[in-house]
């Protein structure tokens, strides 16, 4: 519940939508991975199922963290950067996924295997299709396992008070897509090409080949909407319009005003602003991670600063009333500004 609270601060809007009702019983979430583990947040924060996420293995090395992410319902995956020999160890992570979809849990999964901030889908990995195979098998073809893609469109990958839209696409059924006449290999591609296909419209996908031209494209000519669904359509028909060189309706002239809410934020979060800057440019190198320990930190420390500038501000006046005002200002102030 914190989680989301923070999520609702931390985005200027976030929006859900689903294509189809989410089932119950065993479901197979397939996100594309564009960001770090803001990521698998999001996703187990914009349903009702609470899935189990698949981490990657390295996070996983000291034993005390090992316990607190098996509660907090994560699985270490390993890749050949961890080691050819610790392969052997999805085995395990797959029976465990198997037994999970067996008693009807549901499982996230990042398809691409990897992350990147870019806004395209890169090519699905096998795995959650090894999963569903295996957890079928396992039970004799009676578990009904579905696979649902999950589209994540950020507004921008790193920005505070952006806007972020969470889509829900349509549940696909493992079993209708798994062939007696078919070898194994062809039926776990046929599975992953299918969950590719229905993830694709759930993002903004730009071309690989031109993504440089095509984000230039975009930006110089986006109109805003409100509703995010309507502005992942404009910015698919954008790009469309790159793809085949037509000439795209010009966009209405927006003047940004000067908010002095904005600079009452800025002024009463200094320090805050200033710790996380500072973490964000001496401990993290991967750009992936900005958005992330923006989010991470920012639901610690923003609130830890908030309640100590009230307890000041209390002492001065010695009026809790006017204390507690102050700190509700300081909410409001984070809720009015948009990125």
């Amino acid at each position: 519940m914190y989680c989301q609270v923070s999520l609702w601060f931390y985005f200027s809007r976030w929006q859900i939508r689903s294509l189809a009702p989410i089932p119950k019983g065993p479901v197979i979430f397939v996100s594309n991975h564009q960001n770090a583990f803001l990521d698998a947040v999001l996703v187990i924060c914009s349903s009702y199922r609470n899935p189990w996420s698949l981490t990657r293995a390295e996070v996983f090395r000291k034993p005390l963290v090992k316990k607190i992410l098996t509660i907090l319902q994560m699985i270490p995956v390993y890749r050949f950067r961890d080691g050819f020999s610790t392969l052997r160890k999805n085995d395990t992570m797959i029976e465990t996924c198997s037994q999970l979809l067996t008693q009807g849990h549901s499982i996230l999964i990042f398809g691409e295997g990897n992350h990147s901030y870019q806004w395209y889908l890169r090519s699905l990995q096998k795995g959650f299709a090894r999963i569903a195979l295996a957890a079928e098998e396992k039970n004799n073809w009676l578990l009904d396992t579905q696979i649902i893609p999950v589209g994540i469109q950020y507004e921008s990958h790193m920005n505070f008070r952006s806007r972020v839209l969470v889509s829900y696409g349509k549940p696909i059924p493992v079993k209708e897509y798994m062939s007696a006449q078919k070898s194994t290999q062809e039926n776990l591609e046929n599975l992953v090409s299918v969950c590719e296909e229905n993830l694709k419209p759930l993002i903004l996908n730009l071309p690989v080949e031109h993504y440089e031209a095509a984000v230039h494209y975009l930006t110089a000519h986006r109109e805003y909407r409100k509703n995010l669904v309507e502005q992942l359509e404009h910015d698919q028909q954008l790009i469309q319009e790159f793809l085949h060189h037509t000439k795209p309706t010009q966009p209405k002239k927006t003047t940004r005003w000067f908010n002095p809410i904005r600079v009452y934020y800025a002024l009463n979060h200094i320090l805050p602003r200033a710790i996380l800057s500072w973490i964000l440019k001496t401990k993290v190198s991967d750009p992936q991670f900005t958005g992330s320990i923006k989010y991470a930190l920012g639901m610690i420390l923003f609130p830890c600063f908030q309640v100590l500038q009230a307890g000041v501000v209390w002492a001065i006046t010695g009026s809790w009333v006017i204390a507690l005002s102050y700190w509700v200002s300081l909410l409001l102030s984070i809720v009015a500004i948009r990125n």
